[in-house]
């Protein structure tokens, strides 16, 4: 089993924020965290304003803010320039004779 890194988990809890208001026990389990650990994550990106917390009668719901669609969309940017498949192009091609 791999570790994620701290932004492995915060990208996972932005992500599953930006579906809509989400549960903090919804967000748990899609993020794969345990209560203590999500709770340390929730604050901080609150503090960072990429999420916001809403009370409700039924509970407290988390929403991604537009600061954090901005940086979920920067690293799915990344991520897409560093997992796409490039095809090399034939002017690309060194070919060295002896």
């Amino acid at each position: 089993m791999t570790r994620r890194s701290k932004m492995e988990i915060y990208l996972d809890i932005l992500r599953v924020t930006s579906d809509g208001n989400s549960k903090p026990t919804h967000i748990m389990y899609r993020a794969n965290l345990s209560w203590e650990r999500l709770k340390k994550y929730l604050l901080f990106l609150a503090s960072q304003d990429l999420i916001t917390s809403t009370e409700r009668t039924e509970g407290t719901r988390y929403e991604i803010t537009e600061k954090g669609r901005e940086v979920l969309k920067y690293f799915r940017k990344i991520e897409g320039m560093l997992y796409s498949k490039r095809k090399v192009l034939p002017s690309e091609i060194v070919v060295h004779y002896t």
